[in-house]
């Protein structure tokens, strides 16, 4: 059994009078000789014989194109083929659609140093990660305009508070540690909207509702370091290749965009083994340990992988169920790491307003207020339960348009919150239908 330990990444000089990368089509197979014309070996021929499938390469059209046209993937290592002699294969991709000139290359801070600057005489050149990333990069920027509409709707504080019931000095109170501490964690009873309000908090940071710099994974008892961050998967030709999980990918997405925030939202974060999940990245997310100069090999890593980091400008925003009695205390420390922030449910006067604007009487209003207040004060003070088993606002907060309000209110009492009494009280059944029943009897 084989398996590769890490990707390389190439660069690919093609000669516009031989071949030209635009006529290539997706998925068909190409092959390039380590030899030229003349029988001769290519210019760095150890390079040949150093790719790997799975490789990436950037393809770059010489004079006098002198374009990088596409991304390249290495289907076959060096080989013997009958008719061109020793070949790599590979096949396109992704093409560019807005070629990246030479000048433009020259402008990118990572290549000032880069071996293919200095002398592009050649076919096959190496390339860094670094190198390749910012290439990417810039083809990401393509094609993000490409799609983006030219006028950006901005998205603010008082955007996010409008469908929000928490008040002011709450919510600056959160975007202030989220922005210091780069890791918040909101917990708080089911029902408080806690993923609802951590897409808020990422769009008012990001000053739009940009989703192409949010990610959102959901935690869960089977999840892993090898999901996450890296881990060895089969290759379908019977051996492993390492593969990088989605933490890592938009680690690398947000060091490509330097300087722009972006955010990585960990629903049910106390659902994983999360030691086990992070590994060593339970060092490089703390805020004082973020950007290059705190690299480190990743545990899948060998002597020729790059390290890792977290980058500065990548927030960590998690949500937590208090009372889900399955899951494990979070240990101390991931919990020095995070700053946890306790949303409570919020049956106030904007929860009023807002259900009011949906079409409820305000009177029917009341009522609701009045039953869950009486409700969550009841839960407050079990010494087995307390403010962590509470029941939240957001159960009432999809109210449709035009329907029976009592038969909505009691559709959601006996399918959603009863369910949830019943197995909060589950040893005192006498308690759980008293107060079911008391939220049914709603005039």
């Amino acid at each position: 059994m084989s398996f590769k330990t890490h990707r390389n990444y190439w660069w690919l000089n093609v000669n516009p009078k031989i071949g030209s990368l635009d006529s290539m089509r997706f998925n068909q197979a190409q092959l390039f000789a380590s030899h030229n014309e003349f029988g001769n070996k290519r210019r760095i021929y150890k390079n040949f014989g150093s790719v790997q499938k799975g490789d990436l390469m950037i393809g770059y059209e010489s004079t006098p194109i002198k374009q990088i046209k596409a991304i390249l993937e290495i289907t076959e290592p060096l080989h013997f083929d009958p008719q061109f002699g020793e070949t790599i294969g590979f096949t396109i991709k992704d093409k560019i659609p807005q070629p990246i000139e030479w000048a433009e290359l020259k402008q990118i801070h990572f290549f000032k140093d880069s071996e293919i600057l200095k002398n592009n005489q050649g076919s096959l050149f190496k390339l860094t990660e670094d190198e390749f990333e910012a290439i990417q990069a810039m083809i990401d920027l393509q094609k993000e305009s490409s799609h983006r509409e030219n006028i950006v709707i901005p998205y603010e504080k008082n955007d996010a508070l409008t469908d929000l019931f928490l008040n002011d000095d709450k919510f600056d109170d959160i975007i202030d540690t989220l922005r210091y501490k780069k890791n918040i964690i909101l917990q708080g009873p089911p029902g408080v909207g806690k993923t609802f309000l951590a897409k808020k908090l990422a769009y008012t940071l990001i000053g739009t509702q940009d989703d192409s710099r949010l990610k959102m994974v959901q935690f869960h008892q089977s999840y892993s370091y090898e999901d996450f961050i890296q881990g060895l998967r089969p290759d379908g030709d019977g051996g492993f290749k390492l593969k990088n999980g989605i933490f890592y990918e938009f680690c690398r997405l947000a060091q490509r965009n330097a300087g722009i925030d972006h955010f990585f939202i960990i629903d049910e974060i106390n659902r994983g083994n999360l030691s086990r999940i992070f590994g060593e990245l339970l060092l490089l997310i703390e805020s004082d340990k973020r950007g290059r100069a705190n690299e480190i090999p990743l545990t899948y890593g060998d002597k020729d992988s790059e390290a890792f980091s977290v980058p500065e400008n990548l927030h960590i925003i998690g949500t937590m169920n208090t009372a889900d009695r399955s899951l494990a205390i979070i240990d101390y420390a991931l919990r020095r790491r995070f700053a946890f922030i306790t949303l409570e449910p919020l049956f106030n006067s904007k929860f009023k307003n807002y259900l009011n604007s949906q079409g409820l009487d305000n009177a029917f209003i009341d009522r609701i207020i009045e039953k869950l207040t009486a409700l969550n004060q009841i839960i407050s003070q079990d010494r087995n339960l307390q403010k962590s088993f509470q029941i939240g606002h957001s159960y009432f907060t999809n109210f449709p348009m035009g329907e029976n309000p009592q038969k909505w209110y009691k559709r959601i009492i006996q399918l959603e919150i009863a369910p949830l009494l019943e197995e909060y009280w589950f040893d005192q059944h006498e308690k759980a239908e008293e107060a079911i029943n008391d939220l049914l009897a709603i005039a």
